[in-house]
């Protein structure tokens, strides 16, 4: 178990080392991982602190090696430079999609304004779906380089960095120069799973073959949307992918099968190793199938030898591997989904099992549980065990969580072993005799018509589908409970035997001993995040929109628009407020802009709102009115300029603009609601995306906008800013909300070049920003960016 300690130490150091600052973070860390290696040199003597010395040199080693993962590419200073040419290979296996194409391209030359230099980096090329090009061709791509964005639940542009692609080319011109630049292993491999997939689609009618080629292959470009969908909304999307899950049930069911038919376990263990190392070359060998086909070859070794500390070390060993190759695998979903499927077999498949046999025996005649358990065993406890620790990753992710979930994975889960096998076992044969693998086929259509038929009746369900949103720390801490749980039950310390003893025979006064100790936690917290009597702002990193939260000095909180990602903003509302506070005293909608109020609908559903301010422009988008209509409830002030309102501790809101209620065919951002927010000495002046036009405005009514702080008009745009109107404010520090993935361009060089020397701090280069003052000083973090 002293490599699980090992890899625990090395993953700590790359998590550490992800969220730490990036500037000089490697010298810092080989700095740290030579004095490790001198404490362990120091403790060598001493088994216990020897290992506890190099569980402290692996946290070094894996914080500098995360360290060491480039954070950008050549080629992405292209990024959002205009139009171009790249010149290079195809180092993937090209995505179909029904609209477009995916070509991973590994870039060797870029052509612009007719000089070719030389270059290198990853490229995600979108080109259109009639393109003819295969892995290994040499290409040129025509088109505009842009940075991947983020939704509100998912960062693409992390995604993708993962697998060192900073660049996306979008409506791209493709031609051929040449072939055969590939490895041939891997060109074979992938000519011999696009041979399988025509196999199939030949031998099976649709919807049944797209579904097929999803589960066996990976390949989901036939998958109908309406299928594809239908599985999202019954809560069975984790079955039409190859995944962990997938791979792990796999070999489950392979050595469960081959145990039953009388095979020695030894004999088992090596069949069912190969029918993993055939399918995984069958499916090209991509690296996420190769991942998951090492920890389930583990898992069966594993079940052979019968040592409870054989599969928790050998998922260290692997991870370890996988991670010092790449320490970005660790955010990798493929990868969590087959370390955890893994575990949970390993966790639960034989208790799971032993207590669905005992069910058996005490409800069916004895020969009838034995048929049915026969039946049902290996691939219902198999997906059971698997699914206790992926549905977690499962909600995170996707951020669905289907009330009839459960319902269809009872009904489909027992099917999918005998469907993964029997699809295995008729494409092998269908390369060889085609008639017989016909009947198997058809074969296979039984339980493939009986998962499609579950899942598109449940699908159409009204309630089969919620949107739920778990917070990441919940789900982390859950992570960490099994894991901590699988080391107890790996090595059973003696304290832990103890512990467990004196909990059972003791358990009223455990009870409440825990009781109290949580009663006291929940104590100190409210202790800590009552009101410190400062006032705190913080700009919001929600994408390319508009986001103020504040904190006045007696705990009243203020929020001016949302963006339009739900989760994010409330994530960001939730890690800043006390966890015992559900209001939000006063709500500022600046414009019926969908970009900036998109996300407060599910404010209204977690907070109680004070009181609204919105300038009174009508809007007929059904999503403003839907808005409209839920704040019809609660109070609703149309603010407009003169308007102030004052808080018991000296804070004060005043609305600047507009100067009139604007109508119905005015612009919106000639119109948007201007706030300063102030207190003592120290203001700050909230303009949104108020125009030139409409800047000009406000100073010609005479409004005074002097203010410490600035938020930039209009993310920084394209002639957004009227000098005049900077001068008029005399901001100390600016602040600017731009997402770097925009496609605008944003923010414009020479509107930077108008604020001269003030420090601007940029929520797309240093996240959200944090200011806070106690009325005459002011302080802020992170610190200010390069323009």
């Amino acid at each position: 178990m002293r490599l699980v300690y090992l890899t625990l130490g090395w993953a700590a150091g790359i998590l550490l080392a992800a969220n730490a600052p990036n500037n000089a973070a490697a010298p810092v860390w080989a700095i740290l991982a030579v004095l490790a290696l001198l404490v362990v040199a120091l403790w060598w003597r001493d088994s216990a602190r020897r290992w506890a010395g190099l569980a402290l040199l692996a946290f070094t080693l894996g914080g500098l090696r995360m360290a060491l993962v480039p954070l950008t590419s050549d080629v992405a200073q292209y990024n959002h430079a205009g139009g171009l040419t790249l010149e290079g290979v195809i180092s993937a296996e090209p995505d179909h999609r029904d609209d477009r194409l995916l070509l991973r391209l590994e870039a060797e030359s870029v052509t612009r304004a007719g000089q070719t230099v030389a270059t290198g980096g990853a490229v995600l090329v979108y080109a259109p779906p009639t393109t003819t090009t295969s892995y290994g061709d040499r290409i040129r791509a025509t088109g505009v380089l842009v940075t991947p964005g983020e939704a509100d639940t998912f960062s693409y542009a992390d995604y993708l960095a993962r697998g060192g692609v900073f660049s996306i080319m979008q409506d791209t011109s493709v031609e051929v120069l040449s072939g055969g630049h590939g490895s041939p292993l891997y060109a074979a491999l992938l000519d011999l799973k696009a041979r399988a997939y025509a196999l199939i689609s030949r031998s099976l009618p649709e919807p049944a073959a797209g579904l097929l080629g999803g589960i066996l292959l990976g390949n989901e470009s036939g998958i109908a949307p309406d299928v594809r969908e239908a599985f999202n909304a019954a809560g069975a999307a984790h079955v039409i992918a190859i995944s962990g899950f997938n791979m792990a049930l796999l070999s489950g069911v392979v050595l469960g099968l081959l145990t039953r038919f009388g095979i020695r376990r030894w004999r088992a263990a090596v069949l069912g190793i190969g029918i993993i190392a055939a399918y995984t070359l069958l499916v090209g060998a991509s690296a996420a199938v190769v991942r998951a086909a090492m920890m389930s070859s583990l898992l069966v070794i594993g079940a052979i030898i019968r040592r409870k500390t054989y599969v928790p070390a050998s998922l260290a060993l692997v991870a370890l591997l996988l991670s010092l190759q790449n320490p970005t695998v660790i955010w990798d979903i493929s990868f969590q989904l087959s370390f955890f499927a893994t575990l949970g077999l390993a966790l639960y498949a034989a208790p799971l099992s032993r207590r669905f046999d005992a069910l058996l025996a005490r409800l069916l005649p004895r020969r009838t549980a034995r048929m049915v358990g026969d039946f049902l065993a290996e691939p219902l406890i198999v997906s059971l065990a698997a699914q206790i620790t992926t549905l977690p990753l499962i909600v995170l992710y996707f951020g669905r969580l289907s009330p009839v979930a459960l319902l269809v994975n009872l009904l489909i889960i027992p099917v999918q072993g005998h469907l993964l096998i029997m699809g295995l076992l008729a494409v092998l044969v269908a390369f060889a005799i085609p008639t017989v693998a016909q009947v198997l086929f058809w074969l296979d259509l039984l339980p493939l018509a009986w998962t499609l038929g579950v899942v598109r009746l449940v699908g159409r369900l009204p309630f089969a589908d919620a949107e739920f949103h778990a917070d990441p720390r919940l789900i982390a801490l859950f992570y960490l409970i099994v894991l901590g749980g699988a080391l107890m039950q790996a090595t059973q310390p003696a304290w832990a035997l103890h512990l467990g003893r004196f909990i059972r025979a003791r358990a009223v006064l455990t009870s409440t001993v825990f009781a109290g100790v949580g009663l006291a936690v929940l104590i100190v917290a409210s202790g800590l995040s009552r009101p410190d009597g400062r006032l705190h702002v913080w700009l919001l990193d929600v994408g390319h929109s508009n986001a103020v939260l504040a904190q006045t000095p007696g705990g009243a909180h203020l929020l001016v628009d949302g963006g339009r990602f739900p989760s994010r903003l409330l994530t960001a509302i939730g890690d800043r407020l006390p966890f015992n506070d559900r209001a939000i005293e006063v709500l500022v909608i600046t414009q019926p802009d969908e970009n900036d109020y998109a996300a407060l609908t599910a404010v209204l559903d977690r907070y109680e709102i004070g009181v609204t301010l919105y300038s009174g422009q009508p809007n007929q988008s059904a999503a403003f009115l839907a808005l409209q209509d839920r704040l019809a409830q609660r109070k609703v002030v149309i603010a407009r300029a003169g308007y102030m309102l004052e808080l018991d501790d000296g804070t004060r809101l005043e609305v600047l603009h507009p100067q009139t209620q604007p109508g119905l065919d005015d612009s919106l951002d000639d119109h948007a609601l201007v706030a300063r927010l102030r207190y003592g000495d120290v203001s700050f002046l909230l303009t949104g995306d108020l125009s030139r036009e409409g800047q000009q405005v406000l100073l010609d009514a005479g409004q005074w906008p002097l203010a410490t702080v600035m938020q930039l008009p209009k993310h920084g745009g394209l002639r957004s800013l009227d000098e005049a109107f900077l001068q008029a404010v005399q901001p100390q520090l600016i602040v600017l909300q731009s997402d770097r993935a925009n496609r605008l361009g944003d923010p414009d060089a020479d509107t930077l070049a108008l604020l001269g020397a003030t420090p601007v701090y940029r929520t797309d280069q240093g996240g959200t920003i944090h200011l806070w003052t106690d009325g005459r000083e002011l302080w802020a973090e992170p610190r200010a960016t390069d323009r």
